[in-house]
């Protein structure tokens, strides 16, 4: 990399770093951001001079005197982008489409709606997107979450709307509407919606065991803030695991998984797989199929193979809802591409 290119990647890391400061708080002001940022105050000053200029940061009111000369007070401004989430959803049995909600850049909802649909194809989910921009043309980030997998380029398998196979939105609506766009597994943007919504002060793990009631389940984790999504993307697609039983065959096992039917033992094989190969931190037990089950049920079954204190936290909650939109807003906000 030539001197001149390491300093503009140095720039923009330094850019990201006060973004991402100014995110997680209401304002701040520049020594408080330089000290957070490891920046030196002339450098937080000159970057954060672009970035007013550029309209993604505004200036505030002077704080508050302590005896001192009051310090100017800075804050991203929430609406120099919208970011629009919205997943594929066949997560209830009664209902199937999809499920949107637009977000300014602090993370605020300003829409949110489901748009039934019994299938969807290409031509519906672009129409649907470009629709949105059109209205609201500051949505300058979409994040789409599929039911299915996506590869490395953004193309997606999908058994749930099999239409979508192959078809790649990142490709169709980047340049054409000038936008950033991403595409991600339910699971990934699931579990990273958990982790964003479970803070701790230090690096920790979580898994997440998707059960719906009436399709396969799924799984996703993250380590220390980051999805293993492995290298084909195909983590966490659980219907892989061997549950076969002697008495059940493969075909026999997934539809039972799809059924909701005598399922604690899928559960428990796949927490045991879950607990052995990742060790995690908190494993949380999610998804409809869940409603009939008892936590105790899975531990004690753990237990058997587990030695105690290898043992996560467990924690059950039926509905994903929030978590997933949390991980598509904040993953499709990282990659937000901006001027400055």
């Amino acid at each position: 990399m030539t001197e001149h290119g390491g300093a503009a990647a140095l720039k923009q890391n330094n850019l990201a770093a006060l973004r991402s400061a100014l995110y997680h708080t209401d304002f701040a002001t520049k020594k408080e951001l330089a000290e957070q940022c490891r920046l030196s105050l002339a450098a937080c000053t000159a970057l954060l001079g672009e970035m007013i200029d550029d309209g993604q940061v505004l200036e505030l009111a002077f704080a508050a005197s302590n005896g001192g000369r009051p310090a100017r007070r800075f804050s991203i401004n929430p609406n120099y982008a919208h970011i629009l989430c919205l997943y594929t959803d066949n997560n209830d049995a009664e209902r199937s489409g999809i499920a949107l909600r637009v977000c300014d850049l602090k993370g605020n909802s300003l829409q949110e709606k489901f748009c039934p649909l019994d299938d969807i194809l290409p031509e519906d989910l672009t129409l649907f997107i470009t629709q949105m921009v059109q209205a609201d043309p500051l949505i300058r980030a979409v994040g789409i979450g599929i039911s299915g997998v996506t590869d490395r380029e953004g193309a997606i398998e999908s058994l749930a709307f099999p239409a979508l196979n192959g078809f790649n939105p990142k490709k169709a609506l980047e340049e054409q509407l000038g936008i950033t766009v991403i595409t991600e597994n339910d699971m990934h943007f699931t579990s990273y919606g958990f982790y964003v919504r479970n803070p701790c002060d230090h690096p920790y793990s979580l898994s997440v065991l998707y059960w719906p009631s009436h399709r396969s389940a799924g799984a996703g984790t993250v380590v220390d803030g980051h999805i293993i999504v492995g290298s084909t993307k195909y983590a966490g697609e659980l219907i892989s695991l061997p549950l076969i039983n002697s008495t059940a065959t493969k075909v026999e096992t997934v539809s039972r998984m799809i059924h909701g039917e005598n399922i604690v033992p899928l559960m428990q094989t796949a927490a045991v797989c879950t607990i052995a190969l990742l060790n995690p931190d908190i494993l949380f037990l999610t998804g409809s199929a869940t409603l009939n089950v008892r936590e105790k049920d899975i531990i004690d079954y753990c237990k058997q193979s587990i030695p105690e204190n290898h043992m996560p936290v467990f924690r059950m909650q039926a509905d994903i809802h929030e978590e997933y939109m949390t991980g598509i807003f904040s993953l499709t906000r990282q990659a937000l591409k901006f001027k400055h």
